[in-house]
């Protein structure tokens, strides 16, 4: 309520004509979400860069749990408040001091364990009930703090909530659009690297004060409501809505000549030791995708668990990169937040994975992999973890395909700065 009282104070002072912005990175990003949620009056736009539309959101996936999940609430923000003196007592709230059992309990169960701690937490849906100004959405596609899945559907509920917004959406990580150093030094092969230096964009703080000049000021021209995405490879084009509209569904079944099965077996072991292994021909022509690619995944189990980690990569030759990754506990294969229940051995199950928002291009002459784990990148083991065995029949990779020459491409403007054309 802090927030939003915040909100109202300031847009009815007398030196205030009653419009309200907030904008913020990261952990201050998710604040202008919170203050959404109230639907106050005077709240006209705010700017999220990197924010959490929920608290459980930042560090939870179908059940899965990344490894600081349990303790980066309460163990590492709560520890702000702690500074050695007398009021430190003050900031242990019943709710902080529950923190860390609910982080625990949630990769125990993955999800909510008892009461309703995370969803409290979770901002998005009051902000689509009650807010009534507009949302400036920028994201970093290759964010390894804040994952994208927070801009990505997010922005198209914005919009089929007729919430006007707007998306800027580069290969950078957790960061502003406009630091060529940091870009730089943070984008390794295969995540965003490929897209320097047109990832930069210096003319980001005009656009800028152009939204706040229109949805606080109330002049100039309405800024253009879309999102702006670039690809891995560095190319910046305009889309109505992302994940994109006009697309076609190109679906690959695995074990098939279209996907075929190359190492590993059909096992996941739940030590992440092995699995299978999927590769296409090589490409024919250019493929260009993106959006929330699809893995739905036929498997039977050993016991009531499993998690499956999805590692998709572009190769050229041995030469590979990573383009994207999906993470499922078993036991949430439906999607969403409810636990599922079956017959381990006997009872065949399908996970229906989706990919963390991505936006490739794939040259011809390359493949594309696919391998199977049990867990990747900093995602924990599964708390009910088993051998997990993958029937390939049925089981498909399905991406959104476009044609480029449908799209609208453009230029951006390229930094002056040293830094930026030492490092191009």
């Amino acid at each position: 309520m802090g927030v939003d009282a915040a909100v109202t104070w300031l847009g009815t002072q007398n030196w205030s004509n009653g419009n309200v912005g907030m904008i913020g990175k990261s952990y201050d990003g998710s604040t202008p979400w919170q203050a959404a949620m109230f639907g106050n009056e005077h709240l006209t736009t705010i700017v999220p860069i990197s924010g959490l539309i929920g608290v459980m959101e930042l560090m939870w996936r179908n059940g899965s749990s990344e490894a600081r999940a349990p303790i980066m609430h309460n163990g590492v923000y709560g520890s702000y408040g702690i500074d050695g003196d007398l009021e430190d007592s003050g900031n242990m709230c019943p709710d902080y001091i529950a923190g860390p059992a609910t982080g625990g309990a949630a990769w125990a169960w993955g999800g909510e364990a008892a009461g309703s701690y995370w969803a409290e937490r979770y901002f998005l849906d009051r902000v689509l009930e009650n807010y009534n100004g507009s949302v400036y959405l920028i994201q970093g596609m290759h964010d390894w703090n804040v994952d994208p899945h927070m801009a990505v559907p997010t922005i198209n509920l914005l919009y089929d909530n007729d919430i006007e917004a707007k998306g800027l959406f580069g290969q950078w990580d957790h960061d502003y659009p406009d630091r060529p150093q940091i870009m730089f030094d943070r984008s390794g092969v295969g995540r965003g690297i490929e897209a320097f230096p047109e990832m930069v964009r210096m003319d980001w703080m005009q656009d800028l004060l152009e939204w706040f000049t229109y949805y606080l000021q109330e002049e100039g021209p309405k800024p253009w409501l879309g999102v702006e995405i670039q690809s891995n490879q560095g190319p910046w084009r305009f889309e109505d809505r992302y994940p994109m509209s006009n697309t076609s569904e190109l679906l690959l079944e695995l074990g098939s000549s279209d996907l075929a099965a190359t190492s590993g077996g059909n096992t996941i072991f739940p030590d992440a030791s092995s699995g299978p292994v999927y590769e296409t021909p090589p490409l024919e022509q250019a493929l260009y995708f993106g959006g929330l690619p699809r893995l739905h995944v036929n498997v039977n189990t050993a016991t009531v668990g499993g998690q499956i980690y999805a590692l998709l990569e572009d190769c050229d030759g041995a030469n590979c990169i990573h383009i994207g990754h999906a993470i499922m506990d078993l036991r949430y294969h439906a999607g969403g937040a409810d636990e599922q229940t079956w017959t381990p051995v006997f009872e065949e199950i399908t996970a229906l994975m989706e990919f963390f928002p991505m936006d490739v291009e794939v040259a011809a002459g390359h493949t594309i992999k696919l391998t199977l784990r049990s867990t990747g990148e900093d995602y924990l083991p599964s708390a009910a973890s088993t051998a997990v065995t993958v029937v390939n029949t049925g089981s498909t990779l399905q991406l959104d395909v476009f044609d480029p020459a449908t799209r609208e491409y453009y230029e951006t403007v390229q930094c002056s700065a040293q830094i930026c054309q030492n490092n191009s």
